[in-house]
């Protein structure tokens, strides 16, 4: 999963958002470093990471995109499923994805400067960008994926992205709908277990509304 998924699997707490966040940027045990309800959030990105990455129709439609991106067809498929949930994100919330970029941006951007560098870099650059919000398009998508290839260290057919989504769109769309139910359930569960283990519910506590 990619950052909007990994936002949107962390609820409403805003240290499991900002451990989510920053999962990327914390190797090994360097996590043992923040904040115990920090700590939490990076555990959580590294199981949702995890079941993602073994997860048969995760799998599939890597093998659907690899012959356009090789190696990078994981990285690739995570972009590709935050794009839809970006462009159907009204009908898993009340509220508008511009509505909930700002309220993570605004739980975030107090912290973010005692985060690592490579995550304050990120947070400033999709606050500059408005990232997220583009990618509920299919050019917003592409575009990121034009940047990001700017900065593979092989060629990764990033920047030919469009008319390999275009064309079995259809297909990675019911992926996404088969997978998407499961990778939420997981992450309910997760949380349970990583913040209260003798709580029962495994539903994520998402923000009823956003200010």
């Amino acid at each position: 999963m990619n950052t909007l998924s990994h936002l949107y699997l962390s609820g409403d707490d805003s240290d499991l958002l900002l451990g989510n966040f920053i999962g990327d940027s914390v190797r090994g045990d360097d996590f043992l470093q923040l904040e115990y309800r920090v700590q939490r959030g990076v555990l959580l990105h590294r199981k949702i990471d995890r079941f993602t990455d073994q997860h048969m129709v995760f799998k599939h439609i890597c093998s659907i995109i690899r012959d356009g991106f090789g190696r990078y067809a994981p990285v690739v498929a995570d972009v590709f499923l935050d794009h839809f949930l970006a462009r159907d994100w009204e009908r898993f919330n009340t509220y508008s994805l511009k509505e909930y970029v700002q309220w993570v941006q605004g739980l975030l951007a107090p912290r973010i400067e005692r985060c690592p560098e490579r995550s304050r870099r990120y947070f400033h650059y999709l606050s500059t960008t408005n990232t997220l919000i583009h990618y509920q398009s299919i050019e917003g998508i592409c575009s990121t994926l034009l940047e990001m290839s700017k900065r593979t260290r092989f060629k990764s057919g990033m920047e030919n992205a469009k008319p390999v989504l275009t064309s079995c769109y259809n297909e990675l769309e019911e992926n996404f709908e088969m997978f998407f139910p499961e990778v939420v359930e997981f992450a309910s569960t997760s949380i349970s277990e990583l913040t209260s283990p003798n709580r029962k519910s495994t539903e994520l506590n998402y923000p009823s509304h956003v200010k």
